[in-house]
């Protein structure tokens, strides 16, 4: 096969250079078999044939996180990114200190992780392992178990890349407080937990589960989360709590009616564009799909924070995510 791939990579020493800066390269075609070539081949035939790129990665198999970068704008683990012929861009994860080159500090991400206490919570000593559930082990904790922490759920949250929403704690670490809270043996106060670390402040975008290489469904667990604290008393009735609702207050026209939504579209995709535009594309969302109780769970989450559906929008975005 004679097509090659560009490579833009992102290049940067902090104690060096006085600005980061882009660097190209041609890289053959590597013809396995696969069609395609990984990232992470591409970033090593430049770093064995080229000049040095520094690269943080172990395991090659998409399991440590290690790898975990942008890539033509979408966070990913380079190792686990199939890649066709043409020109591509490596970027280092963002909102992290860059060390050099593709491999940033993630201590800023990870000391979200520490923070929420994921170690199992007991009033008395643990004596042995109780007996699980199956499906709730084997369909949630399994899954949670396979979390990389490779921080590209971080890079996709727009509460913490665009509205730097710090009073959220992030997809990954609400995950492991999500984990505990439906752990039977847990005697924590998970739920009042992952109140104080944000939970409202999350807007259900489900940019987090596009990215996510372990395939955790964020948005079915912070829907729950969200549902046991609403049955707790622990939902904020100050719209300023919620991400989508303006902090400062606006005045409303003479005569318009403030309780009417700004937009009566009833196309799923215009509603999440109007709904969402500022933060997502529509078109990404449109590919979520859920059961019918969790598709209701999540649009009544947007109504109720952002005031901004009528009935008849949301029956409609309910049908649209509903598998």
């Amino acid at each position: 096969m004679s097509d090659s791939i560009t490579a833009k990579v992102f290049r940067y020493d902090p104690s060096v250079d006085e600005a980061p800066y882009y660097s190209t390269y041609e890289v053959p075609w590597d013809d396995d078999g696969s069609g395609t070539m990984t990232g992470l081949q591409v970033l090593n035939y430049i770093y064995e044939n080229e000049e040095p790129i520094v690269v943080d990665y172990n395991c090659r198999g998409g399991l440590c996180g290690r790898c975990g970068m942008v890539i033509d704008g979408k966070p990913c683990l380079a190792c686990h990114t199939s890649l066709d012929a043409g020109e591509h861009t490596f970027e280092p994860l963002g909102d992290l200190p860059v060390i050099r080159d593709l491999m940033v500090d993630r201590a800023p991400f990870m000391q979200k992780f520490v923070a929420s206490e994921v170690a199992k919570k007991t009033v008395e000593p643990i004596a042995g392992a109780g007996n699980l559930d199956f499906d709730l082990y084997w369909n949630t904790f399994e899954r949670l178990n396979s979390c990389r922490e490779c921080m590209c759920c971080y890079e996709a949250c727009p509460a913490l890349t665009e509205r730097n929403d710090w009073d959220f704690v992030g997809p990954g670490a609400m995950m492991q407080i999500a984990y505990r809270a439906l752990d039977p043996y847990d005697e924590g106060d998970r739920v009042k937990q992952a109140v104080f670390s944000g939970l409202w402040r999350c807007d259900l975008c489900g940019k987090c589960m596009l990215v996510c290489p372990a395939q955790i469904d964020h948005v079915g667990l912070l829907t729950q989360l969200q549902t046991m604290a609403e049955q707790q008393g622990l939902k904020p009735t100050d719209p300023s709590a919620f991400p989508s609702a303006p902090v400062e207050k606006q005045e409303p026209a003479a005569e318009a009616d403030a309780s009417a939504p700004a937009f009566n579209g009833v196309n799923p995709e215009e509603i999440m564009a109007n709904l969402c535009g500022d933060c997502h594309e529509a078109s990404e969302l449109m590919a979520y799909k859920v059961d019918a109780a969790t598709a209701e769970s999540r649009v009544k989450s947007h109504a109720s924070s952002a005031a901004a559906l009528s009935e008849e929008q949301q029956a409609a975005l309910i049908a649209q995510f509903t598998e």
